[in-house]
């Protein structure tokens, strides 16, 4: 099987273990030279060029910036520095499991205020930031978008993608203590029982697990918060915090306004995480805390739009979750070629906050018997947890999108009970009986939440894991952990075998790779510097080998270790230019060694 790490694209990190400051300079001038070229004007207005003015007067664009400000490695340490301190204790410890002491990089430090100022001087009206992305969304008319493009710190526009939902078929406050349950005591599960035992949770509730001390952000539709299956944990206060990412208010349930059942999908889904109401519904997390992030609207004709969900990860990641679940899906305006991992906006953002620690469980989508087939944006991301949708039969539901991903990879990674799961409703949802609290809907969006609540069991179980080692955990331990496919992926997941394992992990945590392994830029148009650092006393030379996305040895650098530093242009052995793709750097010495991703962009 192949699990590859995202390394963290680094353009500047605080580290004890790290670069010489020669290194670092050259870094932080490669990335000044880097980040002050925008593109043409005529690639910046490319993705508006089909747009009408009336179109645009009703769309948001996305303002890609070309820096944050930051031309000087003194500089860049501050910012740094600043960043480190706006972490809330929790994410601070989270961050600390995956990376080490560099707890913040580049990706975090905000965008750059005075530039916003400069395009709400030309106009433009800003409706989410992402430091992550170092851009920001805006409405804005054709003369000043024109205006806009000619800034000196904007890099491109594109128009921020929307498309119709589509629903499931029928069918940072400290955290409470949760008490402990000993012995076998057994709860009345009612209706869930059956998607529970599946996958092994009432152990592990009579084991005394319940995802207490864990942080699970929600991302989707609006929420009743009121609905009785939510009622132990709200008074507990252990709903933390919530945020509207669609009317920008702190009011997830339905509102004056909306549509009508924006609240249904989320309430579903998060009741199925982490819902508890004797003899009806229990989520495997019944103990965890919860974030709620709306960022969609339900109706069948109100569009989705990419940056509330970019806007909602990283709001999770600064209020400390643990984990991310996400049950949407997109394809509508890409292509199964963009599906490579590394194109579409989401799968970007979900691999940045899987890089912070964030264990993030992704949809994989419903349309598997549809013409698409395959997996949508951003399950096809490299270091998400993917859930596919399966039949109480262990066959898999008839729609759940297949894998692999356009560059070869296997998706999903796990699955669970996706057809006829159990969930909680507002009162009045079916005119079958008006009077339900609870039905059953079928999908990877019900999957989803059954996943990411064993994940909070497994954090539990073992707090200092990193999110790959989670991820790692519930996959290797799967029910087709030994011939994982591109249809159930690495199979239903077995919560106790997953805590009672120790994970082996093939690619090192983020700590270690940041010691031995390091790259600027990432992603590259074709030179990039790598910093090949081996621990002290590892005993022979280090050899650094790049690997092509189908495996095939494509350079190699022998005696890296005396060099300490070394610039790839992106070439092979034959001195030919190598394609775009996602590149695997290993560096070994002795039985030692880091990997890590170079993601090259012609």
């Amino acid at each position: 099987m192949s699990i590859r790490l995202f390394l963290i694209p680094i353009i500047c990190m605080l580290t004890i273990i790290g670069p010489t400051p020669c290194e670092v300079q050259a870094q932080a001038d490669t990335f000044i030279t880097r980040s002050r070229e925008p593109d043409v004007s005529e690639e910046t207005l490319s993705g508006l060029s089909l747009l009408s003015a009336a179109e645009l007067a009703e769309r948001k664009i996305w303002v890609y910036l070309t820096d944050k400000n930051i031309f000087d490695t003194d500089a860049c340490a501050v910012r740094l520095a600043e960043t480190a301190l706006l972490l809330n204790e929790h994410a601070a410890l989270r961050r600390a499991r995956s990376r080490g002491q560099a707890l913040v990089d580049y990706h975090d430090i905000p965008v750059h205020e005075p530039y916003l100022d400069e395009l709400r001087a030309q106009g433009a009206e800003i409706i989410h930031l992402s430091r992550w992305l170092n851009a920001v969304s805006v409405r804005a008319s054709v003369a000043t978008l024109t205006q806009v493009a000619a800034l000196p710190f904007v890099r491109k526009l594109t128009p921020v993608q929307r498309r119709l939902s589509r629903r499931p078929e029928p069918g940072s406050p400290r955290i409470p203590v949760i008490p402990s349950r000993s012995g076998r005591e057994v709860f009345d599960y009612g209706p869930s029982a059956g998607q529970l035992e599946e996958i092994n949770v009432p152990s592990a509730h009579e084991a005394g697990y319940s995802g207490a001390g864990v942080i699970i952000a929600v991302l989707d539709t609006g929420y009743l918060h009121t609905h009785e299956v939510f009622a132990d944990l709200v008074a507990a206060g252990r709903l933390l915090d919530m945020w509207d990412f669609v009317n920008n208010d702190g009011e997830v349930q339905d509102e004056s306004g909306d549509a009508d059942g924006e609240q249904i999908h989320g309430t579903s889904t998060w009741s199925i995480c982490g819902g508890f109401h004797e003899g009806d519904l229990i989520g495997p997390a019944y103990g965890a805390s919860f974030l709620l992030a709306k960022t969609e609207m339900a109706g069948e004709e109100e569009p989705f739009e990419e940056d509330n969900w970019i806007a909602g990860a990283e709001w999770a990641d600064t209020n400390g979750a643990d984990i991310i679940s996400s049950s949407l899906a997109y394809i509508e305006w890409y292509q199964y070629q963009d599906m490579d991992g590394n194109s579409a906006v989401t799968t970007i953002a979900a691999d940045i906050a899987a890089s912070r620690g964030i264990v993030v469980c992704t949809a994989a989508g419903n349309y598997g018997g549809q013409d698409w087939y395959f997996i949508g944006a951003p399950a096809d991301a490299d270091s998400v947890i993917t859930v596919g949708a399966m039949q109480e039969s262990g066959d898999m539901w008839f729609n759940s999108s297949h894998g692999p991903t356009y560059d070869g990879r296997m998706k999903p990674e796990v699955c669970a009970r996706g057809d006829e799961t159990y969930c909680a409703i507002p009162l009045g949802t079916l005119h079958t009986d008006p009077l339900a609290l609870y039905k059953t809907s079928s999908g990877t969006s019900v999957s989803t939440p059954l996943v990411a609540g064993c994940a909070a069991l497994l954090l539990e179980a073992h707090p200092d894991w990193t999110a790959m080692q989670v991820r790692e955990a519930l996959m290797l331990t799967a029910d087709n952990a030994a011939s994982p496919d591109n249809h159930r992926g690495w199979g239903r997941i077995d919560i106790m075998a997953a805590i009672g394992t120790g994970t082996s992990a093939p690619y090192p945590s983020g700590m270690n790779s940041h010691a031995g392994l390091q790259v600027w830029p990432n992603p590259t148009r074709g030179e990039t510097r790598i910093v090949c650092a081996p621990p002290e006393g590892i005993a022979g030379s280090a050899i650094l080998e790049i690997y092509s996305p189908n495996g095939r040895r494509v350079k190699v650098f022998a005696d890296v270790g005396k060099v300490g530093s070394l610039l790839w242009d992106g070439f092979d052995d034959a001195d030919s230019a190598l394609p775009s793709g996602v590149y695997l750097a290993v560096l070994r010495a002795g039985d030692w060694r880091a990997t890590g991703k170079i993601i090259l962009n012609r």
